[in-house]
This record gives C-alpha cells, sequence and structure tokens, in this order.
C-alpha cells in the first residue's frame, strides 16, 4: 500500500524504509527494461541510415511523431495553397513587373 520508489524526492519529516526489490526487480527498473532494446540484434535502420526506433516507441512518441507529420503535411498544403492564390491574382515582382508570376 505505502510505496516509496527510488525516484521519488522526500522534502522532510521521518521515517523507515523497508528494501524489498532492488535493480532490474524494481517498478522502475521493469520501465527501464521496456524501454531498452535487449534482444541483441543488430538494429534495423530506416531509410538506409537512421536507426528503426518504432518498435519500442511509447504511446506518446507514437502520437507526438503522427502529430508532426500532420503538421508538416498541413503546412505544405497551405503553401501550395498560397502559391496557387497567388498565380491565379496574377500578382508579379514590383522590381522587375515582365516576369512571370508564377516566378515571383
Amino acid at each position: 500500500e505505502n510505496c516509496v520508489f527510488s525516484g521519488c524526492s522526500v522534502t522532510n519529516g521521518k521515517g523507515r524504509g523497508l528494501v524489498v526489490e532492488t535493480g532490474m526487480g524494481t517498478r522502475i527498473g521493469r520501465i527501464a527494461q521496456l524501454i531498452a532494446d535487449g534482444d541483441g540484434e543488430k538494429p534495423k535502420t530506416r531509410c538506409g541510415c537512421l536507426p528503426d526506433t518504432s518498435s519500442n516507441q511509447t504511446p506518446l512518441q507514437a502520437n507526438l511523431e503522427h502529430l508532426g507529420g500532420r503538421i508538416g503535411v498541413m503546412a505544405i498544403v497551405v503553401c501550395i495553397g498560397i502559391f496557387i492564390f497567388g498565380v491565379a491574382m496574377g500578382r508579379t515582382d514590383p522590381s522587375n513587373p515582365e516576369t512571370a508570376p508564377w516566378l515571383y
């Protein structure tokens, strides 16, 4: 019921403790074991040069990667939309109006 973990900080008071597990047997050790790549295989690569870490991602890391991809796609769509809007409006370079609008 009343457990204190090695990662906890005590700010004041008195107390006694009984050590029941150490090392990888603790809850923090189990978390470290889940995160670590313990199979000893050669690391897989993604795109030929980057290590593939998708197999041992936490749910937060997977969601952040998905969010980053969506933000990147949305940024590209906005840039393409602004480009199309500028070409449709016939915007030209103020210093060189003879050039084609899509070059500006």
